[in-house]
């Protein structure tokens, strides 16, 4: 599996619910253009960035688009950020997740959040 720059972008709805968003690129300088693109497209649309950073990985998701129902396909993923690493769980389901999230209550940055994004094989 080829290494990457994957840009983690954690928004939250007016709900309070915390949404995901993941974009791959080939290197460190066009994963801080996107998020620099990203952090503009938020901040217009009134949307809070709660986390958004860029790291070296090797794990790959499906591409980006908004959801066009409710009712489409959910991804759950457990996100911890500390100051170095960004670990990234993929769940079954939200009650999963938030059983992550409370074993995790030391840390702050500790979130689950959903997305209509997929891992890669």
């Amino acid at each position: 599996m080829k290494t990457v720059f994957l840009l983690i972008v954690l928004t939250q709805n007016g709900a309070g619910d915390i949404n995901a968003s993941f974009v791959n690129t080939e290197t460190l300088e066009q994963c801080q253009q996107k998020a620099l693109m990203l952090d503009g497209v938020f901040s217009a649309s009134n949307i809070p960035v709660i986390e958004s950073r860029c790291i070296q990985s090797k794990l790959s998701f499906s591409e980006f688009g908004h959801a066009s129902a409710s009712s489409k396909i959910r991804n759950f993923y457990h996100i911890n950020f500390d100051n170095e690493v960004v670990q990234i769980t993929n769940v079954l389901d939200w009650s999963k997740c938030m059983t992550l999230v409370k074993r995790g209550e030391t840390s702050k940055r500790n979130y689950c959040s959903s997305s209509i994004q997929s891992l890669k094989n």
